[in-house]
């Protein structure tokens, strides 16, 4: 990606890049765009470990009414030397334009100091966010799972609810949604007569019946819901089917 601001780093900015990816001891460096270049705000060397230094390294050199660029070294390491984290500081007391500036640049400046090393980026507005507890939460949101859209939330419950019941040899399962409803002992042979194709048609709460195709209108009852189950015998492009 190209410069989208023409706004570049500064031979400071690029010297303290390189440095740090040869094996320098810089923990984080804070990089500002002034006089529309990409400036060197501040740089700190490493003394403990990264969890030890993170909040008093990054916390103060945040200005909550100015954006800013920061690079926090870790303590792992890939194919290219340490891995970084990205902090694009915005916070919502800051100008628009700064805003906008900020954020047309990023980009830019990961081109800069090398998208290979940074391993994680965060935008923060609020200090909570890019504190480190924030980076803690940042990581558990990257292993936990997708929020259901309305669709997988509604089959998730149907699931839930659902309650199967083995019907039989050939017929897999028989589902009832909400509610557990029992098979008598009349209606569940019924059903294995069906699933074994000895009988065409079986109504629950009713009869069971051989039944052909142009019967079927006369055994639906118009006053009170039923189950039906019938097996449509058929011929179909020469082949003989039975499909319930």
């Amino acid at each position: 990606m190209s410069h989208q601001t023409g706004i570049q780093a500064t031979p400071e900015v690029r010297d303290v890049f390189s440095k740090a990816h040869g094996g320098g001891a810089y923990r984080v460096i804070k990089v500002v765009i002034a006089g529309e270049k990409l400036v060197l705000g501040e740089a700190r060397l490493v003394c403990k470990r990264f969890d030890q230094e993170y909040d008093d390294y990054v916390l103060p050199l945040l200005d909550e009414g100015m954006p800013c660029y920061l690079l926090f070294r870790l303590d792992t390491t890939n194919n290219h030397g340490y891995e970084w984290l990205f902090l694009a500081w915005s916070p919502e007391g800051s100008p628009v334009r700064q805003k906008m500036l900020y954020a047309a640049t990023r980009a830019t400046l990961k081109k800069e100091f090398g998208g290979a090393h940074i391993k994680d980026e965060i935008f923060g507005t609020a200090i909570d966010e890019v504190s480190l507890s924030g980076y803690h939460k940042y990581l558990e949101s990257l292993t936990a799972p997708l929020p259901l859209t309305a669709a997988e939330e509604e089959l998730r419950q149907i699931k839930l609810n659902e309650v199967q019941t083995e019907v039989g040899t050939d017929m897999k399962k028989n589902t009832l949604v909400g509610v557990a409803l029992p098979l008598q002992s009349d209606a569940l042979h019924a059903m294995k007569q069906f699933g074994m194709k000895k009988l065409t048609y079986v109504q629950l709460l009713s009869s069971s019946a051989h039944t052909e195709l142009h019967e079927l209108p006369g055994r639906i009852p118009k006053e009170a819901p039923r189950y039906h189950f019938f097996l449509y015998r058929h011929r179909h492009q020469g082949q003989h089917l039975e499909l319930p």
